[in-house]
Order: C-alpha cells, then structure tokens, then sequence
C-alpha cells in the first residue's frame, strides 16, 4: 500500500512538470526575392498558448539569414494578478542577443535592434506564474531585413 502511495505520488509529480503550454510560429512573411527594388522585409509572428496552470519556459525555432531591426512583445492580461514574462533571443551559437527583462501583462513592448542573424534561432518566453482562469496567448512578432 505504501509502494502504491509513492507511486502516484511520483506519478502527480511528473504530470505536473510537463506542461501543455506550446508555441507555434502563426506567420512568416519572406519579402526579400519578390521585391527587389523595395527594402526588403522579413517578419515572423510566434504565438504561445498557456492554459490556466502552465507557467514554464516554451522555445520556438526559426531559421532567418538577415539583420533583427524590431521585437514586438504583446503580453495579454491574467487572473493572477502582478504576472510578468520574459523574452529570450538566442543566436545559433546559443548565445542570448536579446532579454526582454520581466515584462508586465497587459501591454505592447517593442524594442529597436541592429542584430545580423543567420542559421536558427531560439526564442523563448516564460511567465512569472500561470495564468489563471482564462489561460494567455503572448505573441512576439520580429522584424527585419
């Protein structure tokens, strides 16, 4: 009886450590071969999908060969109230290029770089606590050329 009390102990343990919070790269705008004579532009959207008591770090990959000129960071509100999330850019050296810093909920961040990129990067973002009842969908947009 004690061995099936520790069992699904470790069991609630493991479930409760595998999140189903996801991203998901919504849109990719690839603009530099059909407009030649215009500045060309690139732009992905990432949307991340976090339920009512997901909290943990998610990573979307991309590939981009170009310079990171705009990070747009859309934190929509929680129920847990004083929630914060960060945003992490990391290079394909695994370098961080970005830190957004803790950022409030409820509002837009955007932030100007100058950042030659090439080969796939990492962005992640992860939220102070989970969301609560209504769960959050942040959504990061990057721009450049």
């Amino acid at each position: 009886m004690i061995y099936l009390g520790l069992l699904l102990f470790a069991c609630a343990i493991l479930y409760a450590e595998t999140g189903d919070e996801s991203a998901t790269l919504t849109s990719s705008v690839e603009r530099r071969n059909l407009e030649p004579l215009i500045k060309p532009v690139w732009e992905h959207v990432i949307t991340w999908t976090y339920d009512l008591d997901d909290a943990g770090a998610e990573t979307q990959a991309i590939n981009i060969n170009g310079i990171l000129l705009k990070v747009v960071i859309d934190i929509p509100i929680t129920t847990t109230t004083v929630t914060t999330s960060q945003v992490l850019i990391k290079d394909n050296g695994d370098h961080t290029i970005f830190d957004s810093g803790e950022q409030a909920e409820n509002a837009t961040y955007v932030f100007s770089l100058y950042e030659p990129l090439s080969g796939t990067i990492d962005i992640s973002i992860e939220p102070s606590a989970a969301a609560g009842t209504n769960g959050s969908t942040p959504v990061v947009t990057i721009r450049g050329i």
